[in-house]
């Protein structure tokens, strides 16, 4: 998507994606670039030994918790792993919660089926999406909440993030960054 006004406008810019390693790509480029302003959490995978063992939670700003992980014992689970939804909810919700209080862009880093699993997050979430904050969003294809919840919004700019439209994805979120920063009065 080229940068335009209607992108410029949207209050909520969106990056569905599947494919993990260019959403955690485009999502480092842009916390590096645009961090100062942006408040929220980020999901990371937890790869000891370089094979993929889980996904911890990090609050921009500080705070860390495992998410999701064979090692952790819980009554929650998502395909091997086991959820610790206290993750998401004493982690992430709470730097979203500080991030809209500070005037900040909402970073959601990422909304899929391990965030559905926690109906106090899923339901909060939505409602930070639609609280007038600009907010900024990657989610896997399939998390239907939300998806729903963009469909239905229907001011929200959804990419699709892929190899092949890269360049064009982060101009997209670079553009829309610095437009609201520069609402934002803070640059």
């Amino acid at each position: 998507m080229r940068p335009g006004p209607a992108l410029l406008a949207a209050p909520r810019l969106a990056f569905a994606f599947s494919d993990y390693a260019l959403k955690e790509r485009l999502c480092g480029r842009v916390c590096a670039s645009h961090g100062r302003w942006l408040g929220g959490y980020r999901t990371l995978e937890l790869r000891p030994g370089g094979k993929r063992a889980g996904f911890e939670v990090e609050a921009l700003g500080g705070g860390r918790a495992v998410l999701a992980s064979r090692e952790i014992v819980s009554p929650v689970s998502f395909n091997k792993y086991a959820l610790d939804l206290a993750a998401l909810e004493g982690t992430a919700l709470p730097a979203l919660e500080a991030a809209a209080a500070a005037g900040k862009v909402l970073l959601f880093d990422e909304l899929g089926p391990m965030a559905m699993r926690s109906a106090a997050f899923s339901a909060r979430a939505v409602e930070l999406l639609f609280s007038g904050s600009p907010c900024l969003v990657f989610f896997r294809r399939g998390a239907e909440v939300f998806e729903q919840a963009f469909a239905r919004g229907g001011d929200t700019v959804i990419i699709e993030l892929g190899e092949a439209g890269w360049a064009e994805a982060v101009a997209a979120a670079d553009a829309w960054l610095d437009a609201k920063v520069r609402l934002m009065g803070t640059t």
